[in-house]
Parts: C-alpha cells; structure tokens; sequence
C-alpha cells in the first residue's frame, strides 16, 4: 500500500492525457479515480476519500465533519469513527499533527477535509470524491496519465467528479 503512495513521482507515459486546465468538474468523462501527489506547499483534500503516503515536514489537519473519519499517524490512531447512538448530525471535529521528520498517515471518511503545509514533503495517494487543491511545488499524476508539475499558482483538481446530464 505504501509503495503505491511513495511511486507517486514515478512518471507513466499516457497517449494523449489532457492538462490540468483540460479538466473541469462539469466533463462528462470522469477523471477522477485515484491522484497521486508529490510535493511541498500547501495540500487540501476535501470530500469523501482514503489518502495515504507521507506526510515529513508537514503540519496535518483534518476536520471530520461526518463523524465518521479515521486518521492515523505512524501507527497510532489520531481519530476514530464516534459511535451511532443517536440519530443527530455528528458535530464536526479537528486532529491537528505537528511536523516531524518523517510520518506515514492514512485519513479516510466522509465529508473530510484534510490540509497539508509546510515546507516538508507530501506524498500521498488519494482515492475517493470531492476536491484536492495543490499550492505550492511537486508533481502530480491523475490515475495512469503522465506525471504533471503544479503549476505556478494554485490548482483545483476534482477527484472523480459526477457526470453531468440525465441517464438514458
């Protein structure tokens, strides 16, 4: 599993891959799937996913707005999934981590938003739905497409956006 988020620099060669100015929330075509991100700034990932990788360097934060959310830090539970007693929306809840030199995360749940800045580096694998937001310097690669730099302003990347239109 923690390959699969460490290869995310790797590039793969894709006939024809649009660039990130190609990709729109309103495309028919569904881009998302899984994106793989490698680099330094400022990371966001908001909606319903699994991320994981390594997370060196950086502040971490995640808002669990479901209550639902799991968040692991270098093997020890930061947040777990709060218990169903009652039939009230969960209240939204935050787990900061501070930066260390070298920290493996997983965060998965619904209606999450988790931020990564610093000046370490962010390598993480994200699959799901919602949104992720690049800030700074690295790389990134949307499912089998060629590796793509950030570029030189902030990026919205959606993370397998519904087709438009009525079904058939």
């Amino acid at each position: 599993m923690i390959a699969t988020a460490l290869a995310a620099a790797a590039p793969v060669v894709a006939l024809g891959a649009p660039g990130p100015g190609d990709m729109r929330p309103t495309d028919k075509t569904g881009i998302g799937g899984q994106i793989y991100v490698d680099g330094a700034g400022d990371v966001r990932v908001t909606g319903n996913f699994l991320a994981f990788g390594d997370v060196g360097g950086m502040d971490v934060s995640v808002t669990d707005r479901a209550g639902d959310a799991r968040a692991i830090l270098d093997g020890q539970r930061m947040l777990q999934p709060r218990p169903r007693t009652t039939r009230r929306p969960a209240r939204p809840r935050t787990v900061s981590f501070r930066p260390s030199a070298r920290q493996m995360v997983t965060i998965e749940g619904r209606d999450v938003v988790a931020t990564f800045r610093g000046n370490g580096n962010v390598t993480l694998s994200i699959t799901g739905t919602g949104k992720v937001r690049l800030d700074g310097v690295g790389t990134f690669r949307i499912n089998n497409r060629a590796a793509e730099s950030w570029p030189l302003r902030p990026i919205q990347l959606p993370l397998r956006p519904t087709p438009q239109g009525g079904r058939g």
